[in-house]
């Protein structure tokens, strides 16, 4: 049989479908009405990402061995894929219940879903403010206490050029609608592992960090865990305290950056969280969110250690294209620094 005749059977969980060589391997589950999770199909929100257990597949590579993006993907052998078990995506309603100011330029956004809203620590998902474009935020746990409730708290930098942000307080304000898409993402919190924890963030993706390592604490209050976090400037720094309950943990190591001089205390390490995470081993699990420069860094040092290093891209919009072109600068930054374009052999 030619190759270009030939097809091969993918197996995932007990369901197969079949794919031709070359083919997407997102596009063949998809045409054969088997359900991957997925969200972009552009590359960027790792949703679809699987694992592959046997077989061959080109593109897509995580930086994860074995971990592979399904819309970017193609299939050259028989395969064998894993998807881990997430929250299916789904869309409800919600009303805004208090903007709060927490530093100049963020405020903390609370929502209150029409029912409960289920998803993964670290994960994220799509609020559209009724009259306004959609934009993705990630839920996260109350400072104060690193706890859960059943409304949602978000953490939005406020945009000058943005069609979205600049309105909270004003346009947008307590009672206004929203609708709540998701959740998305693989970078959030697994269950049941016991490595030390190592989470960089800089700016409002201190979010789905601290909605980890509440996570963490909640489930393990022993589990060693490194916490680099930061802003650029001292007058947007607003995590101060949720470090300080972190810090009441024993195991918990919590560095706190600022870029900009002058620093203004002594407690606040010169630069980004990357400029100081601690020596990495194979055996950490690394966490970045927030600027993708800092994300690139990070991942190509857990990459260099051989770690298991999650993130999903965060980048503020000021519009569709924009922000389609800023993805797509960021998934180059991160394939140069934690991936190459061989076939991934399981």
């Amino acid at each position: 049989m030619s190759m270009r005749k030939k097809k091969f059977t993918v197996t995932v969980d007990d369901h197969e479908f079949v794919a031709r060589p070359g083919e997407i391997l997102l596009d063949a589950a998809v045409a054969a009405g088997v359900e991957l999770p997925h969200d972009c199909r552009i590359g960027h929100c790792g949703t679809c990402t699987v694992e592959v257990t046997n077989g061959i597949t080109v593109g897509g590579e995580t930086g994860q061995c074995d971990r592979v993006r399904a819309c970017q993907a193609y299939v050259f052998s028989n395969l064998e894929i894993a998807v881990e078990e997430t929250p299916k995506p789904s869309q409800i309603a919600g009303r805004i219940t208090e903007i709060q100011e927490v530093a100049e330029g963020v405020v903390e956004v609370t929502i209150a879903p029409n029912r409960r809203f289920e998803f993964l620590p670290g994960q994220y998902c799509g609020l559209q403010f009724r009259g306004f474009p959609k934009r993705n935020f990630s839920p996260t746990a109350c400072m104060s206490s690193a706890s859960f409730g059943y409304n949602l708290k978000f953490h939005i930098k406020r945009v000058r050029s943005g069609q979205v942000t600049p309105f909270l307080g004003s346009r947008i304000r307590t009672g206004h609608p929203v609708r709540i898409e998701g959740p998305f993402g693989v970078a959030y919190h697994r269950n049941g592992r016991a490595n030390r924890l190592v989470l960089a963030g800089s700016g409002t993706g201190f979010a789905p960090i601290w909605a980890i390592v509440s996570a963490a604490l909640s489930e393990s209050p022993g589990r060693e865990i490194v916490l680099v976090c930061g802003t650029r400037e001292y007058r947007s720094f607003y995590m101060a305290k949720a470090l300080e309950f972190a810090a009441k943990h024993k195991r918990v190591s919590v560095i706190p950056t600022l870029e900009q001089l002058p620093r203004v205390s002594k407690l606040l390490a010169e630069g980004t969280p990357a400029h100081h995470l601690p020596d990495l081993t194979e055996d950490d699990m690394v966490y970045a969110a927030g600027s993708p420069k800092m994300v690139s860094h990070v991942a190509e040092m857990a990459r260099v250690a051989g770690a298991d290093f999650y993130a999903d891209p965060f980048e503020a919009s000021t519009s569709s294209e924009g922000s389609l072109q800023r993805v797509g600068r960021w998934i180059e930054q991160v394939k140069a620094a934690a991936t190459s374009l061989l076939p991934n052999v399981a």
